[in-house]
């Protein structure tokens, strides 16, 4: 089974899945979660709605409901999950992903320090906006404005666990394959990467970047579970930074941003060889077959062959 020979869109099972159903459901399960939080701290049960024990436990919630969701209805489309995830290829080179996962967190993380440093001249109150934002939500200060912060770091343990996980299988094996058997593998990152982007919008390089290095690996690849441990590993790297630096800082939060250009020009000159290169030399992948469709081929093939 390949994109080319499914008489789209009957036999297409991606035609039967629907992003604006996954948007809705995002929608209106995180305003019922909300609701449900307002109605529990008004009765002074354990916690208020404020608390930073919340904002970890919302997405948590949340992105286990999403994930069933999306898996039921794959199901009920048709869409075989083993094709999905695919195999791991045999020995695999796991060492180089770990070093293009540390260059990646490398190169985010001095993409934002050149491009809102320069910013930082131009609108410096929009910049002190979003570097007080990030000093905040460091785990170390957040942990401690909270009434349990074992229940606090137990809870950011579980978030950085199934993250990678819902990530990968919705973002990149549900929301790109549907868009690219609609429009095409290019329109289909292009319009991936946008929507993902308004969910967080102050890191959009570093986003876009990451979300092709994550969609050629699994277009080269074929695995899921790839993805998931190269996501895994950013979000390790990004928490180790988030402990020893971001909560650590102390004096003017502007002064000492500006301060640490050299370091981010350093980090660059380091990191953006191997990120970008392996972008350019993997271009071209991005134009081949889906790799649900590939696995599907795959596994039709072996079985053909083993009936002979």
């Amino acid at each position: 089974m390949t994109l080319t020979n499914i008489r789209f869109p009957k036999e297409n099972p991606f035609y039967l899945i629907k992003v604006r159903h996954i948007l809705g459901w995002w929608f209106l399960l995180s305003r019922g979660i909300y609701f449900q939080i307002a109605i529990i701290s008004s009765r002074g049960m354990l916690f208020d709605g404020t608390q930073p024990l919340v904002y970890q436990i919302v997405p948590v919630y949340l992105s286990i409901l999403i994930l069933g969701l999306v898996w039921r209805q794959c199901r009920l489309a048709g869409i075989e999950i083993k094709y999905l995830v695919g195999k791991v290829p045999d020995r695999y080179q796991w060492l180089p992903l770990v070093g293009l996962a540390i260059a990646t967190v490398v190169f985010s993380l001095s993409v934002f320090q050149i491009f809102y440093y320069f910013l930082s001249f131009i609108v410096p109150f929009f910049v002190l906006e979003i570097l007080n934002d990030e000093r905040n939500s460091s785990i170390l200060i957040t942990a401690s404005e909270t009434f349990s912060p074992a229940l606090y770091y137990l809870i950011f343990a579980i978030g950085c666990a199934i993250q990678p996980i819902f990530s990968a299988f919705v973002w990149i094996s549900i929301i790109l394959q549907r868009w690219a058997v609609k429009w095409g593998n290019i329109p289909a990152i292009i319009a991936v990467c946008l929507l993902y982007i308004t969910f967080d919008y102050q890191y959009f390089i570093s986003i876009i970047i990451s979300f092709l290095i994550h969609i050629i690996l699994y277009t080269k690849n074929r695995s899921l579970l790839i993805v998931i441990f190269f996501s895994a590993l950013e979000s390790l790297s990004f928490t180790m930074w988030n402990l020893v630096f971001v909560g650590n800082q102390t004096g003017n939060v502007l002064d000492v941003f500006r301060s640490q250009i050299q370091l981010g020009v350093l980090f660059f000159a380091l990191s953006a060889p191997w990120v970008i290169g392996f972008i350019y030399k993997n271009w071209s992948v991005l134009k081949g077959p889906l790799p649900y469709f590939a696995n599907a081929s795959e596994a039709e093939k072996i079985k053909a062959d083993s009936e002979t």
